[in-house]
């Protein structure tokens, strides 16, 4: 899939040192910080759902610990 991205000059320049530094290209760059952006937002919907599970389900949960 072709994508065009505009980004602010910092942020471009930002992107280019750390695909320099790590031997990337500044595609592959792009791509692993979305690929880890994503992963951290999907973790942190998981840890919202559990914490409302573990509200909602607070006695049941402390029942069964004992």
């Amino acid at each position: 899939m072709d994508l065009r991205l505009r980004l602010p000059d910092e942020t471009h320049r930002r992107l280019r040192a750390a695909a320099d530094e790590d031997g990337n290209s500044l595609n592959s760059e792009i791509v692993i910080a979305i690929e880890e952006y994503l992963t951290r937002k999907q973790t942190s919907a998981v840890r919202a759902i559990a914490r409302k599970v573990a509200q909602r389900d607070a006695e049941l949960l402390h029942r069964l610990s004992q």
